[in-house]
């Protein structure tokens, strides 16, 4: 089974200690990639060091919305995007949960980092959190539909996703609460979108999936995301494994997701 990981926080403290083990227990599983997103100058900068270290990790280098308050110019993420490791501009977004930063704020970073990653054509990575109106409304004035991008740990419903499939060509990634019970609506659209814009993703350490909840994410629980949108689908976990691997592989063109 070929799995690809679209979306990872590898660089901090959760795998500090054993990120050899985890990688292998991911190869194990059948992980051929793991793109590994930035959320701040400090994060991207480790993501880059780790994609040096480690083949399977693909590099993406962004500002978070929680981080948008102490963006400054991002000079630094134009360096880091002219990197040719780096395969996408990410993550970044929007998150009106929790509101960290003021939610201007948020949407000038975003549509600056949009700008940044249209200028060097590559894929950007959306973070969006009860903001979809907003994120619409700023993709609509700075991302032109034929680029590349996921909204990464979609949650939302079919019609939901439906919108930014057909007015912006988005991949919708999903991850660990399409494995959770109570996420009927999620499981509908698991179910229903169209497979052709699905990648997977764990968002480790975070968004863990049953039955492991509470317990640190890792690559390779991405398997059981998997089997979990098979079972909706009502298709086989390798189909939908190869599936979403070569979505992937489109969605990020410098990603390489060996058989």
């Amino acid at each position: 089974m070929r799995l690809a990981d679209t979306h990872a926080h590898l660089d901090g403290p959760a795998f500090a200690d054993d990120l050899g083990a985890v990688l292998e227990r991911a190869a194990t599983v059948g992980v051929r990639a793991i793109v590994s997103a930035g959320q701040d100058e400090a994060t991207s900068r480790e993501t880059l060091r780790l994609a040096r270290e480690y083949p399977i990790i693909a590099p993406a280098v962004g500002v978070h919305p929680h981080e948008a308050r102490t963006a400054g110019d991002m000079s630094w993420l134009g360096t880091m995007l002219d990197d040719p490791a780096v395969v996408a501009a990410g993550e970044m977004g929007l998150d009106y949960h929790y509101d960290h930063c003021p939610r201007d704020v948020q949407r000038d970073v975003l549509g600056r980092q949009l700008d940044m990653a249209a200028q060097r054509d590559l894929p950007v990575i959306l973070h969006c959190r009860e903001a979809q109106d907003d994120l619409i409304a700023v993709l609509r004035d700075r991302f032109a539909r034929g680029r590349l991008g996921v909204v990464h740990c979609f949650t939302g419903s079919y019609a939901d996703g439906m919108r930014l499939i057909d007015e912006f060509g988005l991949y919708l990634g999903i991850g660990g609460a399409v494995t959770f019970k109570k996420a009927i609506e999620l499981h509908d659209a698991a179910a229903r979108l169209p497979l052709e814009q699905l990648v997977l993703e764990t968002d480790c350490p975070f968004m863990t999936p049953a039955p492991h909840r509470g317990k640190r994410n890792e690559p390779a629980n991405i398997s059981l995301t998997c089997l979990r949108v098979a079972e909706l689908r009502g298709a086989g976990a390798i189909a939908i494994a190869e599936a979403t691997s070569a979505n992937a592989a489109r969605l990020f063109p410098k990603l390489t997701v060996p058989a």
